[in-house]
């Protein structure tokens, strides 16, 4: 018989979830998310209803039946005593080829911006066990890297808010039965058994695959060695991001060319794609034949711009390879922002207009027009490359002039800045806090 979760393995495994004042539980109604909603109240009730804890639910809307499963979430967090909010997602009825992979991004990003929006800290979700082998094989199949054979993290971050996944070494089936002895349903989404989905597919191999002795269990095992290694690989970029790259609070980031064409391959890899994640706001991930590929052009030469994962990536007059968010292709997002209002804005910068304002203003990109108009009353933004000031976001209050947002590290000052909006660059959650690089050019 299968065993239930004990609650000191919840207290273990619930530990850095401590570390935060207001977290967000992913629960989509299947047995592995209430049962995370299940066993956090559990263990937050144990340590006197701390930290304060909300559900989130997306309905993707691509099947009949999704409102419902997403309304009985909601009667699941009543019964828990958490609060409980609807995200849905307005795809138009387009989503159609990489359906999964599109819904599992947007799923994040809605998050994402909730998380903002409400000041929640983190991001707690029921990956476990077999979700890790079930990865693990979906990339050996792609022929993945060691980031890709490394599966699904602990902790990672999407557009500045930390994702913490505390149930990887739990099997599913336990986590079936402790909702089985707490008497606690759940509903089956049943794309999890459409084998048009890889996912369902690998899913349904499992017992060939266990006879052959692959396991959920050992491929877990393997994925978890392999992040070890990893997480080496992770700490060796920290330390050349540290000594050859700079980023700024106006969302660009510059690396050092012959630091960067001269490391080991893996290092500068993993540079780029961490760079080009947090400054293209890391919509989708970036494969690693496009990485290659972009470092493949910087070796080679010609100096070059090259575009990728909504970057443009150009080697600058200074000796330095610069970073700036792409501005082509689909644009620049447009968001209304009502007084007291804070949002995600790009999936780049968190933007807050202060409660205090009388009116709601548009956040959108400054553009290189306005950066023209502003730049000679406005050393600091005059200072900035044009291609990174173009991307910042700025407001706009009917037909008066562009407003640039007060930047941490900048002293913006004069008529032109609106005091009641800031704007943070959330990537710097990902590339840690470099000194700023200021002008650049």
């Amino acid at each position: 018989m299968t065993a239930a979760v004990e609650a000191r393995e919840a207290r273990a495994a619930f530990a850095p979830l401590a570390a935060y004042g207001r977290i967000a539980l992913a629960v989509s109604g299947g047995p592995d998310s209430v049962a995370l909603a299940y066993l956090v109240a559990r263990w937050r009730a144990e340590r006197g209803e701390t930290p304060d804890v909300t559900l989130l639910t997306v309905d993707h809307d691509l099947r009949p039946g999704s409102r419902e499963e997403a309304l009985f979430v909601g009667r699941i967090a009543k019964s828990l005593g958490l609060p409980h909010a609807i995200l849905t997602w307005s795809h138009g009825g387009s989503a159609t080829s990489g359906l999964q992979a599109k819904a599992r991004a947007a799923r994040y990003d809605l998050i994402a911006a909730h998380c903002h929006a409400n000041d929640i800290e983190a991001l707690v979700t029921a990956h476990h066990l077999d979700d890790q082998a079930e990865t693990f094989l979906m990339r050996l199949k792609r022929g993945s890297g060691l980031d890709g054979l490394a599966a699904i993290p602990e902790a990672s971050v999407w557009a500045g808010v930390p994702v913490l996944r505390p149930l990887l070494e739990v099997p599913k089936a336990r986590l079936a039965a402790t909702l089985t002895d707490a008497g606690i349903g759940f509903v089956e989404d049943p794309s999890n058994a459409d084998l048009r989905f890889e996912r369902a597919r690998m899913r349904a191999s499992g017992d060939a695959l266990a006879k052959l002795g692959l396991s959920p269990a050992a491929l877990a095992r393997s994925a978890r060695r392999l992040r070890r290694a990893q997480n080496a690989i992770e700490d060796a970029t920290t330390a050349f991001l540290a000594e050859h790259g700079a980023v700024s609070a106006a969302g660009f980031c510059v690396l050092g060319e012959q630091a960067l064409l001269a490391a080991s391959a893996e290092i500068a890899l993993k540079s780029l794609s961490r760079v080009v994640t947090a400054v293209g706001g890391g919509a989708k991930p970036i494969r690693l034949s496009k990485l290659e590929a972009l470092l493949d052009a910087l070796q080679d030469g010609p100096r070059t711009t090259h575009t990728l994962g909504g970057c443009r990536v150009q080697p600058m007059r200074s000796g330095k390879i610069g970073v700036f968010r792409e501005t082509r292709g689909t644009g620049l997002p447009s968001l209304r922002l009502r007084p007291g209002e804070r949002a995600l804005w790009d999936n780049r910068f968190r933007v807050e207009l202060g409660a205090g304002e009388s009116h709601p203003v548009t956040v959108e990109a400054l553009g290189e027009a306005g950066w023209r108009g502003l730049r000679p009353s406005l050393p600091w933004l005059a200072a900035l490359p044009r291609f990174a000031a173009a991307t910042l976001p700025a407001v706009r209050c009917g037909r008066e002039i562009i407003v640039p947002p007060h930047l941490a590290t900048y002293a913006a000052a004069g008529r032109h800045v609106t005091a009641g909006f800031s704007a943070r660059f959330v990537g710097l959650a990902r590339l840690g806090h470099q000194p700023d690089p200021g002008p650049a050019r």
